[in-house]
């Protein structure tokens, strides 16, 4: 199924049945924030790699649902598949993050707590909302996962990928070697630590959990400039190779 780029979009949990119901908030974007019609053509998605076309029908002005046309289903999430773990920065700045990791692609946001950390914000449903706003917009079929906050040390301990990556302006290598290894059904796990840097402690620890450092320049980057720049910059090699 190809649908236009004009096409309004629309997330629901479920795409079983041969309708879709919107939630309150997405009925309220449809009929109040777009002004659509009942009969309109939409695409809808459950960002597990369900998308479908059909029709917008409006039963008064607090229940709208949608009567599917036709289905696509994207059995897997497109490689690479990259998990995106970092210290949470404060306010819009985590929006922008959240919005930049899911329009790139990312399949899991994992926040880690570190010793210098700053912000205390854990994941909530604000998360997740802001995460769907960005696949509505960037037209992706998958929203990442997101996981609970764990601390350095559990993350370590429990973090599963085949390549780990570790945003460091120390670091003494650059991506395009890193990930010389990597082949389709690999999965990367990049790690971005606060602006403070990590302490002596904490680079130990991540060296013996096999994160290679690498660079991306000779700045300081900001969290969320370094996670989005690691990330595109990942998808991006591994697309060429």
């Amino acid at each position: 199924m190809k649908t236009s780029r004009e096409t309004r979009r629309f997330f629901v949990e479920s795409l079983d049945g041969e309708t879709a119901e919107l939630s309150a908030e997405e009925t309220h974007h449809a009929l109040d924030v777009l002004r659509l019609t009942d009969g309109a053509k939409v695409e809808v998605f459950d960002g597990a790699g369900g998308s479908a076309e059909g029709t917008l029908r409006l039963h008064g002005r607090k229940k709208v649902d949608v009567h599917i046309l036709r289905r696509r289903e994207a059995p897997n999430r497109p490689e690479p598949i990259v998990e995106l773990a970092f210290a949470v920065p404060k306010g819009k700045r985590l929006d922008f993050l959240l919005e930049k990791a899911t329009e790139l692609g990312a399949a899991r946001l994992m926040p880690v707590r570190f010793e210098r950390s700053v912000a205390t914000t854990t994941p909530s449903e604000k998360w997740r909302r802001t995460c769907i706003a960005a696949a509505k917009q960037c037209r992706a079929d998958f929203l990442p996962e997101i996981a609970s906050a764990k601390t350095l040390t559990d993350f370590l301990a429990d973090v599963e990928a085949d390549i780990k990556i570790l945003g460091d302006i120390e670091g003494d290598l650059i991506i395009p070697a890193v990930l010389k290894q990597w082949s389709p059904g690999k999965r990367i796990t990049i790690l971005v630590g606060p602006e403070g840097g990590l302490t002596d402690d904490e680079i130990v620890a991540t060296k013996q959990a096999n994160f290679s450092p690498v660079r991306l320049g000779n700045l300081v980057l900001r969290i969320e400039t370094a996670a989005v720049a690691l990330l595109a910059a990942v998808k991006a090699c591994c697309q060429d190779m």
